[in-house]
Protein backbone atom coordinates (compact mmCIF):
# COMPACT_ATOMS: atom_id res chain seq x y z
CA UNK A 1 0.00 0.00 0.00
CA UNK A 2 0.94 3.32 -1.45
CA UNK A 3 2.32 5.51 1.71
CA UNK A 4 0.13 8.92 2.12
CA UNK A 5 2.09 11.73 0.96
CA UNK A 6 1.24 14.18 3.74
CA UNK A 7 1.79 11.87 6.72
CA UNK A 8 5.29 11.62 5.10
CA UNK A 9 6.02 15.21 5.02
CA UNK A 10 5.18 15.59 8.27
CA UNK A 11 7.14 12.92 9.04
CA UNK A 12 10.18 14.40 7.24
CA UNK A 13 9.66 17.69 9.29
CA UNK A 14 9.59 16.11 12.36
CA UNK A 15 12.53 14.49 11.86
CA UNK A 16 14.32 17.98 10.85
CA UNK A 17 13.19 19.68 13.65
CA UNK A 18 14.90 17.31 15.77
CA UNK A 19 17.84 16.30 13.90
CA UNK A 20 18.96 18.60 11.63
CA UNK A 21 17.71 22.32 12.54
CA UNK A 22 19.49 21.92 16.11
CA UNK A 23 23.13 21.84 14.99
CA UNK A 24 23.04 24.24 12.04
CA UNK A 25 25.61 26.82 12.88
CA UNK A 26 26.48 25.09 16.01
CA UNK A 27 28.21 21.68 14.38
CA UNK A 28 31.62 20.67 16.21
CA UNK A 29 34.21 19.99 13.71
CA UNK A 30 34.99 16.75 14.61
CA UNK A 31 31.34 15.86 13.80
CA UNK A 32 32.48 16.03 10.22
CA UNK A 33 34.20 13.32 7.98
CA UNK A 34 35.21 13.36 4.29
CA UNK A 35 33.93 10.78 1.96
CA UNK A 36 34.91 10.61 -1.35
CA UNK A 37 36.52 14.06 -1.51
CA UNK A 38 37.48 16.98 0.31
CA UNK A 39 34.27 18.92 -1.05
CA UNK A 40 31.71 15.36 -0.20
CA UNK A 41 31.07 15.84 3.74
CA UNK A 42 29.14 14.08 5.80
CA UNK A 43 28.33 14.68 9.15
CA UNK A 44 27.07 13.02 12.29
CA UNK A 45 23.75 15.06 11.78
CA UNK A 46 23.78 13.13 8.02
CA UNK A 47 23.74 9.49 9.63
CA UNK A 48 21.13 10.92 12.28
CA UNK A 49 18.63 12.10 9.87
CA UNK A 50 19.05 8.76 7.77
CA UNK A 51 18.25 6.40 10.84
CA UNK A 52 15.64 8.51 12.33
CA UNK A 53 13.80 8.78 8.71
CA UNK A 54 14.37 5.00 8.13
CA UNK A 55 12.66 4.33 11.13
CA UNK A 56 9.56 6.90 10.50
CA UNK A 57 9.36 5.74 6.83
CA UNK A 58 9.48 2.53 7.18
CA UNK A 59 6.54 2.57 9.88
CA UNK A 60 4.45 4.53 6.68
CA UNK A 61 5.32 2.12 4.21
CA UNK A 62 6.68 -1.20 5.97
CA UNK A 63 7.17 -3.55 2.90
CA UNK A 64 9.58 -0.86 0.60
CA UNK A 65 13.09 -1.47 0.96
CA UNK A 66 15.43 1.72 1.96
CA UNK A 67 17.87 3.50 -0.13
CA UNK A 68 19.53 5.82 1.82
CA UNK A 69 22.79 7.82 0.96
CA UNK A 70 24.38 7.77 3.51
CA UNK A 71 23.83 3.40 3.83
CA UNK A 72 24.86 3.53 0.40
CA UNK A 73 28.25 5.29 0.90
CA UNK A 74 28.99 2.29 2.96
CA UNK A 75 27.58 -0.59 0.84
CA UNK A 76 27.26 0.66 -2.29
CA UNK A 77 25.36 -2.79 -3.79
CA UNK A 78 22.58 -1.79 -2.49
CA UNK A 79 21.76 1.09 -5.37
CA UNK A 80 21.55 -1.86 -7.21
CA UNK A 81 18.38 -3.19 -5.66
CA UNK A 82 16.64 -0.31 -7.84
CA UNK A 83 16.91 -2.08 -10.86
CA UNK A 84 14.78 -4.85 -9.61
CA UNK A 85 10.83 -4.67 -9.02
CA UNK A 86 9.30 -3.85 -5.48
CA UNK A 87 9.09 -0.60 -3.68
CA UNK A 88 11.77 1.72 -2.31
CA UNK A 89 12.29 4.58 -0.27
CA UNK A 90 15.39 6.60 -1.79
CA UNK A 91 16.57 9.87 1.05
CA UNK A 92 18.89 11.89 1.25
CA UNK A 93 19.08 12.99 4.79
CA UNK A 94 20.53 16.33 4.57
CA UNK A 95 20.96 17.36 1.49
CA UNK A 96 23.63 20.41 0.71
CA UNK A 97 25.85 18.91 3.84
CA UNK A 98 28.62 21.32 2.17
CA UNK A 99 26.45 24.22 2.93
CA UNK A 100 25.28 23.15 6.11
CA UNK A 101 28.84 22.88 7.27
CA UNK A 102 29.71 26.25 6.09
CA UNK A 103 26.35 27.88 7.79
CA UNK A 104 24.78 28.92 4.58
CA UNK A 105 21.31 28.31 4.82
CA UNK A 106 20.80 26.19 1.42
CA UNK A 107 20.04 22.57 2.49
CA UNK A 108 17.53 19.88 3.45
CA UNK A 109 15.89 16.72 3.05
CA UNK A 110 15.10 14.46 -0.65
CA UNK A 111 12.82 11.76 -0.37
CA UNK A 112 10.97 9.70 -2.68
CA UNK A 113 8.90 6.59 -3.15
CA UNK A 114 9.45 4.36 -6.00
CA UNK A 115 7.51 1.30 -7.50
CA UNK A 116 9.25 -0.97 -10.07
CA UNK A 117 11.80 1.96 -11.07
CA UNK A 118 8.95 4.39 -11.66
CA UNK A 119 8.73 7.56 -8.75
CA UNK A 120 5.22 7.52 -7.92
CA UNK A 121 5.71 10.69 -5.12
CA UNK A 122 8.72 13.15 -4.33
CA UNK A 123 9.60 15.49 -1.39
CA UNK A 124 11.70 18.06 -0.98
CA UNK A 125 12.16 20.12 2.13
CA UNK A 126 13.54 23.34 2.43
CA UNK A 127 14.74 22.79 6.17
CA UNK A 128 15.65 26.91 6.67
CA UNK A 129 11.93 27.66 5.14
CA UNK A 130 10.21 25.10 6.99
CA UNK A 131 8.46 24.20 3.79
CA UNK A 132 7.90 21.06 1.79
CA UNK A 133 6.89 20.42 -2.17
CA UNK A 134 5.30 17.22 -2.40
CA UNK A 135 4.65 15.63 -6.10
CA UNK A 136 2.26 12.67 -6.52
CA UNK A 137 2.47 11.43 -10.12
CA UNK A 138 -0.59 12.10 -11.86
CA UNK A 139 -1.94 14.49 -9.44
CA UNK A 140 0.45 17.48 -9.64
CA UNK A 141 2.67 19.25 -6.57
CA UNK A 142 1.34 21.13 -3.71
CA UNK A 143 3.52 22.66 -1.13
CA UNK A 144 2.89 21.24 2.54
CA UNK A 145 -0.50 19.07 1.71
CA UNK A 146 -2.19 22.59 0.95
CA UNK A 147 -1.60 24.69 -1.83
CA UNK A 148 -1.11 23.79 -5.46
CA UNK A 149 2.16 24.88 -7.23
CA UNK A 150 1.38 26.64 -10.90
CA UNK A 151 3.92 26.08 -13.49
CA UNK A 152 6.26 29.68 -13.55
CA UNK A 153 7.18 31.81 -16.52
CA UNK A 154 10.07 31.12 -17.57
CA UNK A 155 13.23 34.03 -17.71
CA UNK A 156 14.60 35.63 -21.22
CA UNK A 157 17.34 34.95 -21.43
CA UNK A 158 17.68 31.86 -19.89
CA UNK A 159 19.14 31.55 -16.29
CA UNK A 160 20.69 28.30 -14.80
CA UNK A 161 22.91 26.34 -12.35
CA UNK A 162 25.72 24.48 -12.93
CA UNK A 163 27.43 21.69 -11.50
CA UNK A 164 30.34 19.83 -13.28
CA UNK A 165 33.02 18.60 -11.03
CA UNK A 166 32.51 15.03 -11.96
CA UNK A 167 32.14 15.29 -15.74
CA UNK A 168 35.32 13.65 -18.21
CA UNK A 169 37.37 16.39 -19.12
CA UNK A 170 35.93 16.33 -22.75
CA UNK A 171 32.38 17.05 -21.53
CA UNK A 172 33.63 19.80 -18.63
CA UNK A 173 35.61 21.69 -21.22
CA UNK A 174 33.20 21.24 -24.14
CA UNK A 175 30.25 22.70 -21.71
CA UNK A 176 31.94 25.49 -19.92
CA UNK A 177 32.41 26.53 -23.78
CA UNK A 178 29.02 26.33 -24.24
CA UNK A 179 28.08 27.81 -21.37
CA UNK A 180 30.16 30.99 -21.41
CA UNK A 181 28.94 31.69 -24.49
CA UNK A 182 25.49 31.13 -24.77
CA UNK A 183 23.92 30.75 -21.71
CA UNK A 184 23.93 32.52 -17.91
CA UNK A 185 24.79 30.30 -15.00
CA UNK A 186 26.27 29.95 -11.34
CA UNK A 187 27.19 27.27 -9.24
CA UNK A 188 24.69 24.86 -7.80
CA UNK A 189 25.52 22.77 -4.67
CA UNK A 190 22.77 21.44 -3.08
CA UNK A 191 19.98 19.55 -5.01
CA UNK A 192 16.95 20.01 -3.36
CA UNK A 193 17.35 23.94 -3.67
CA UNK A 194 17.69 23.55 -7.38
CA UNK A 195 14.90 21.62 -8.09
CA UNK A 196 12.94 24.08 -5.74
CA UNK A 197 14.24 26.70 -7.82
CA UNK A 198 13.65 24.98 -10.87
CA UNK A 199 9.85 24.64 -9.70
CA UNK A 200 9.14 27.93 -9.22
CA UNK A 201 11.03 29.38 -12.17
CA UNK A 202 13.91 31.06 -10.31
CA UNK A 203 15.80 29.47 -12.57
CA UNK A 204 15.58 28.04 -16.07
CA UNK A 205 18.04 24.71 -16.28
CA UNK A 206 19.76 22.81 -13.98
CA UNK A 207 22.95 20.73 -15.50
CA UNK A 208 24.23 18.37 -12.93
CA UNK A 209 27.15 15.50 -13.33
CA UNK A 210 27.19 13.09 -10.54
CA UNK A 211 23.55 11.11 -10.77
CA UNK A 212 22.64 9.76 -7.67
CA UNK A 213 19.08 8.57 -7.04
CA UNK A 214 18.79 10.59 -3.58
CA UNK A 215 19.83 13.72 -5.31
CA UNK A 216 17.46 13.44 -8.49
CA UNK A 217 14.52 10.83 -8.10
CA UNK A 218 12.11 13.44 -6.61
CA UNK A 219 12.90 16.65 -8.79
CA UNK A 220 12.15 15.13 -11.89
CA UNK A 221 8.89 14.00 -11.06
CA UNK A 222 8.20 17.32 -9.55
CA UNK A 223 9.51 18.94 -12.58
CA UNK A 224 7.53 16.30 -14.71
CA UNK A 225 4.07 17.18 -12.87
CA UNK A 226 4.34 20.62 -13.92
CA UNK A 227 5.37 20.11 -17.63
CA UNK A 228 9.64 20.53 -17.04
CA UNK A 229 12.00 18.01 -17.92
CA UNK A 230 14.87 15.80 -16.71
CA UNK A 231 17.26 13.88 -19.55
CA UNK A 232 20.61 13.22 -20.25
CA UNK A 233 22.32 15.57 -22.41
CA UNK A 234 24.40 13.11 -24.47
CA UNK A 235 21.41 10.99 -25.77
CA UNK A 236 17.87 12.49 -24.80
CA UNK A 237 16.85 9.70 -22.51
CA UNK A 238 14.88 10.56 -19.75
CA UNK A 239 16.24 10.47 -15.95
CA UNK A 240 14.88 7.49 -14.38
CA UNK A 241 15.66 6.27 -10.51
CA UNK A 242 17.81 3.39 -11.96
CA UNK A 243 20.30 5.58 -13.26
CA UNK A 244 23.33 6.18 -11.43
CA UNK A 245 26.39 7.48 -13.30
CA UNK A 246 28.61 10.13 -13.74
CA UNK A 247 27.04 12.35 -16.84
CA UNK A 248 25.81 15.19 -17.54
CA UNK A 249 21.86 15.53 -17.05
CA UNK A 250 19.46 18.51 -17.76
CA UNK A 251 16.81 20.02 -15.87
CA UNK A 252 15.12 22.15 -17.46
CA UNK A 253 12.08 23.94 -15.42
CA UNK A 254 8.01 23.82 -16.86
CA UNK A 255 7.99 26.31 -19.35
CA UNK A 256 11.88 26.05 -20.52
CA UNK A 257 11.94 23.74 -23.79
CA UNK A 258 14.27 21.20 -23.16
CA UNK A 259 15.48 20.59 -26.22
CA UNK A 260 16.19 24.57 -26.57
CA UNK A 261 18.43 24.57 -23.56
CA UNK A 262 20.02 21.49 -24.82
CA UNK A 263 20.47 22.93 -28.32
CA UNK A 264 22.22 25.74 -26.73
CA UNK A 265 24.82 23.14 -24.57
CA UNK A 266 25.56 21.31 -27.35
CA UNK A 267 26.18 24.10 -29.70
CA UNK A 268 30.18 23.75 -30.90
Amino acid sequence: MRPDAFRVAQAIADVAAAEIAPHFGKLEKEAVRHKSSATDLVTRVDEAAEAALKKALSALAPGAGFVGEEAAAADPSIVAALSGEGAFWIVDPLDGTRNFVNGVAEFGTIVAYVENGATLIGWIYAAPERKCAVAVKGEGVRWDGGTPVVAPRSNDPPMGLRSMGWLTPQWRDRLALALGKNLASRPGRCSAYAYLKLMTGEVDFKLSSRIHPWDHAAGALILAELGGRAAFLENGETYSPRDSIDAPLLATAPGRDWAEVSGRLLEL
